[in-house]
């Protein structure tokens, strides 16, 4: 049985997770009791978040996750995914599927919410992919000296930020969000995160409102002495150039007292916003490419419900076909059989719909894992990209027109950690 986590369980979620999870530190009694103590406040608010556990006939807790219930802007409009997290498993019932059961259980739950788009961070990349999740946008981490950054403004308009200032560094976020594909509108967690002073704010006001925002720590630099240190620049917005600019000359300013600059980012042309790149590795990728930064694959997006997500999103701000056009997709799901097989995806009236087919005696325009159309439909990969690769297969339509109709023009981007 799965159902919702009460009051009376997180005892022994404390556990399941104390082992799951060895870096979270929550091994002694002493943390366990703080753990139990942050998941009830979690289950006493109104959040987005959700305690899930599987539990078996004696009602003993041999599993869990957690539910996040996002606003997310998809090619320029918000709509409501899930993101799945904290799943762990018992640490003596593994290889008992009861992972699998969890996830089945979040994407039906997901298609009855009529949420078509689900979430998650991988603990392995290869497991979640054989479940139909597909591979997000990857995430960059430059290590630059503060003086590499181009810098043509001033810093007279920074100054520091504090807990009272949340509701105006939540309302610049969210009109961050709302000009960037992939971004999550600010959570509950992040907010708690501001008023508890987690990091650093610094900021850009104008007129009184805040148009630029920068979150940041200090870090000591391994093995060095106490005056050697970095900064962790965890999150930077901004709604117009100016505040960038502003923001970027204040950090610019640090090289008397900060080592380097670390900047994580699923941007990769910040490359163009400095005067030297080089990250300190010295390492050189032949024949002559100097290491600028480190990369990595993280987040992955799993449509649940196909049909609803194109009726939902009708692929705003991109081309539409010059005629009416029907193209018939095979997708292959085998993990959430009720969308494996033929799609018939029709534009008509300036409107994209779709039904699914019992049979298709001409054969598919397109044949595509449920994990490649969910990278292709969120801009992560073109299909024309996959094709290349042998990935999908493409009959009778020109894969450059599908680019065109289906794929958002930038990567996502996102902050939004769980």
């Amino acid at each position: 049985m799965i159902r919702l986590l009460q009051q009376t369980d997180l005892e022994a979620v404390s556990n399941i997770v104390a082992f799951a999870y060895p870096g979270m530190n929550i091994q002694t009694t002493e943390k366990k009791t703080e753990f139990v103590v942050r998941l009830t406040k979690e289950l006493e608010e109104q959040n987005g978040i959700q305690y899930l556990g599987y539990f078996n006939d004696e009602e003993e807790l041999l599993g869990m996750y957690r539910l996040n219930d996002f606003e997310c802007n998809v090619n320029g409009k918000f709509q409501r995914i899930f993101g799945i997290g904290m799943v762990a498993v018992h640490l003596l019932h593994k290889k008992e599927k009861i992972a699998l059961k969890l996830l089945s259980h979040f994407h039906d739950f997901a298609r009855e919410e009529n949420v078509s788009l689900v979430s998650l961070y991988p603990f392995n990349p290869g497991f979640y992919r054989k479940m139909g999740y597909g591979y997000g946008p990857l995430k960059y981490e430059f290590k630059i000296k503060p003086n590499a950054l181009i810098v043509t403004g001033e810093k007279g308009l920074v100054t520091f930020l504090t807990p009272q200032d949340e509701e105006a560094i939540v309302s610049l976020y969210n009109s961050y969000a709302q000009k960037n594909h992939g971004m999550i509108k600010r959570t509950w967690t992040e907010q708690q995160r501001i008023k508890n002073g987690v990091t650093n704010y610094v900021g850009v006001k104008e007129n009184g409102q805040l148009v630029g925002a920068l979150a940041f720590t200090l870090e000591s630099v391994k093995d060095s002495h106490f005056l050697h240190q970095h900064m962790i620049v965890h999150e930077w917005i901004w709604t117009k150039p100016d505040a960038y600019q502003q923001l970027a000359s204040w950090l610019h300013s640090q090289q008397d007292q900060m080592d380097r600059v670390i900047f994580r980012t699923n941007d990769q042309s910040f490359v163009y916003a400095l005067t030297n790149p080089l990250n300190g590795s010295n390492h050189l990728i032949p024949s002559v490419y100097h290491e600028v930064a480190t990369s990595g694959t993280g987040l992955m997006y799993r449509i649940t419900n196909v049909i609803d997500f194109i009726h939902e999103m009708n692929f705003q701000q991109l081309r539409k076909p010059d005629q009416y056009v029907k193209i018939v997709i095979e997708i292959e799901d085998t993990f959430l059989p009720k969308q494996n097989g033929l799609f018939e995806v029709i534009y008509k009236d300036e409107m994209w719909s779709a039904t699914k087919l019992l049979n298709y005696a001409e054969g598919a325009n397109i044949k595509i894992g449920i994990q490649d159309i969910s990278s292709w439909w969120m801009g992560c990969i073109s299909i024309e990209t996959l094709y290349n690769y042998g990935n999908v297969s493409i009959n009778n339509i020109n894969p450059q027109l599908l680019d065109e109709w289906f794929m958002p023009k930038r990567s996502p981007i996102c902050f939004t950690s769980y």
